[in-house]
């Protein structure tokens, strides 16, 4: 029999539009006294999520977020730019 796997996978895919609203207020600490926080968005409807983690992970994920936009942004300016010509 195969060993479990300790870590198991997910993928997830969240597509939010721009003006979604952001609330980032909610943080607290788990059982063994460990910082944890949450954002939670609201894209209207019944569409809302939460991202939570310990302060390191969100802050890893908000640079990765920064990064993914302003290369999408330079994709673009070179698209744009390649259409003018």
């Amino acid at each position: 029999m195969m060993p479990l796997d300790r870590m198991p996978s997910i993928a997830v895919a969240v597509f939010v539009p721009a003006g979604a609203v952001y609330d980032s207020h909610h943080h607290w600490t788990n059982d063994a006294g460990h910082w944890r926080a949450s954002v939670r968005f609201d894209v209207g409807g019944y569409s809302d999520a939460h991202i939570q983690g310990p302060p390191t992970a969100l802050r890893e994920l908000a640079a990765a977020l920064v990064v993914a936009a302003d290369l999408a942004d330079a994709a673009a300016s070179v698209m744009a730019e390649g259409m003018v010509r």
